[in-house]
C-alpha cells in the first residue's frame, strides 16, 4: 500500500471512515480492491482525506492508514463535543423524492439514528401518483414525519412546496440518494451557532461507495465539494473565498446537503422553478439561492462537520448525463439571474476573463485541472455541451411553462 493523489484512485476503491482517536492494531480487509479513499476524523470532525494505491494486499493496517493524518487536529470550534448542541433552535429536514423508494428508505433509516433527534421531517413526493413513497414514509417509524405532494415536475417546485410547510427557524435539505451521518443534524445546528451568523450552512457530500469506474471518475473530478476542502470556511462576497456572488467556482455549496435560516430563504424568494432536476435545465437552483444570499451581504458557511454520504451513479452513461446536467445548470443559473435582473449581464461579461483563466488549459484549471491523463474526454465534452445549452433550455422552460398558463 502506498499513498497517492485523488487522480490515482482506481476502481473498485474501498471507502474508509477512520476515527483517529480510536485507531488500534486492527487490520482492514481489502481483497478485490484497487485503491482506498479514506476520511480521517477527530471528535467526529473530518480533518483529512487520503488516497492509497493497493498492490494485491489482502489486509492493511489501520495504524498505517492513519499515520499521515495523525498530525491533523480538528478545527477550533468545529468539534461535536458530547451530546447535541445546547441551543434548542428548531430545525425541519425536507426530503424531496420521486420514485426512489429504496434510497428513501435508507435515508429515513439514517435520520432515525441521529444523535440529535430534535427535528421535524417533511417528505415531498414530486409525482402525480404515489409510486410507493407513502408506504416507505409509513414504515419509517419517525415521529412527526409528514408527507406532502407536489405534482408539478421539478426539484425547485418540490423544494418550494416543502418550504411552505416549514414552521421552524432552520430548514435543511438532503436528497433521497444520500445517507445522513449520525451527527448530521447536530452538526447543522452547530453551524448556525458559528460567529459568522451564517444565513446558510453547506456541508460535505462524500462517497457512499466507489465500486465502479463511473463512481471513481466522479471523485477524481473532485466530487461534490471540489475546491472547498475539509476546513470550515466563511463565504462572503468580495473576499478571497468568493470572487463574486455570480462566480460559483468553486461551488458555494451542494444542493443535497445545505440548510438555511428559513425567513432569509423565503426573503430570497425560495427556488427558481425553472431550475433543478426534473426540468430541462437539470440543476442550478441551489447556486441561484446561495448567490442571492451572498449578493445581499449574508454569509454562507462551508461546514465540513455536517456530512452526508452520497450514492454516486454507477454507470458511465449516467455520469455523462450528470456532467451535462451540472454544466447546463450553471449556464441556466446565469440565464435566471439575467431574467430577474437584466443589468446583471454586464457583471457576467466582466467575469469572463476570470472564467477563461480558471477554466483554460493547464493543471491550474479549477474546473478540470489535476485530472489523470486517462480521464474520459467524453465526460468533459458532455460538460461543455451543457454549458452551451443551459441558458437556451432555461428560456425554453420558462416559455413552455408560461404557454401552459401556470405560475412558476
Amino acid at each position: 500500500m502506498r499513498p497517492t493523489d485523488r487522480g490515482g484512485l482506481r476502481a473498485p476503491a474501498r471507502v474508509v471512515d477512520l476515527d483517529l482517536d480510536q485507531t488500534d492494531d486492527a487490520e482492514l480487509a481489502v481483497t478485490g480492491f484497487e485503491s482506498i479513499w479514506c476520511l480521517a476524523r477527530r471528535q467526529g470532525v473530518p480533518v483529512d482525506i487520503s488516497f492509497w494505491t493497493l498492490s494485491r494486499e489482502a489486509k492493511v493496517s489501520l495504524r498505517e492508514l492513519a499515520e499521515p493524518s495523525q498530525g491533523c487536529a480538528a478545527p477550533q470550534g468545529a468539534g461535536s463535543g458530547v451530546g447535541p448542541p445546547t441551543d434548542a433552535t428548531g430545525l425541519t429536514v425536507v426530503v424531496c423524492t420521486r420514485r426512489r423508494t429504496d434510497g428513501l428508505a435508507r435515508l429515513l433509516s439514517s435520520l432515525r439514528r441521529q444523535s440529535d433527534p430534535g427535528f421535524s421531517l417533511v417528505v415531498v413526493d414530486n409525482d402525480r401518483e404515489d409510486g410507493g413513497t407513502a408506504g416507505v414514509v409509513e414504515r419509517a417509524g419517525l415521529p412527526g414525519i409528514r408527507l406532502v405532494r407536489e405534482p408539478r415536475p421539478g426539484l425547485s417546485r418540490a423544494r418550494n412546496r416543502g418550504l411552505a410547510e416549514v414552521a421552524t427557524e432552520l430548514v435543511a435539505w438532503i436528497d433521497d440518494d444520500e445517507v445522513a451521518d449520525v451527527r448530521w443534524v447536530e452538526a447543522i445546528k452547530r453551524g448556525f451557532q458559528h460567529p459568522s451568523a451564517p444565513a446558510a450552512v453547506a456541508g460535505l457530500m462524500l462517497p457512499l461507495e466507489l465500486v465502479s469506474e463511473a463512481q471513481v471518475r466522479f471523485e477524481q473530478y473532485g466530487g461534490f465539494n471540489k475546491g472547498r476542502g475539509i476546513a470550515p470556511e466563511v463565504l462572503r462576497a468580495g473576499t478571497p473565498s468568493v470572487h463574486h456572488p455570480l462566480y460559483p467556482l468553486p461551488s458555494f455549496g451542494p444542493g443535497g446537503n445545505m440548510a438555511f435560516r428559513t425567513e432569509q430563504l423565503r426573503a430570497a424568494g425560495g427556488f427558481d422553478p425553472y431550475l433543478g432536476a426534473g426540468t430541462r435545465t437539470h440543476g442550478g437552483e441551489e447556486t441561484r439561492v446561495l448567490s442571492q444570499l451572498l449578493a445581499s451581504g449574508a454569509a454562507v458557511l462551508h461546514w465540513p462537520p455536517a456530512i452526508t454520504w452520497h450514492q454516486h451513479r454507477r454507470e458511465m452513461a449516467s455520469l455523462r448525463t450528470q456532467f451535462f446536467g451540472y454544466s447546463a445548470g450553471l449556464s441556466a443559473f446565469y440565464a435566471s439571474v439575467v431574467r430577474s435582473r437584466p443589468l446583471a449581464l454586464l457583471e457576467i461579461v466582466r467575469l469572463l476573463p476570470h472564467a477563461l483563466r480558471d477554466m483554460g488549459p493547464g493543471s491550474s484549471n479549477q474546473r478540470s485541472g489535476h485530472l489523470p491523463d486517462d480521464f474520459p474526454i467524453e465526460l468533459l465534452r458532455a460538460g461543455r455541451r451543457g454549458l452551451l445549452m443551459g441558458a437556451p433550455m432555461y428560456a425554453y422552460e420558462a416559455l413552455i411553462d408560461r404557454g401552459h398558463g401556470r405560475p412558476g
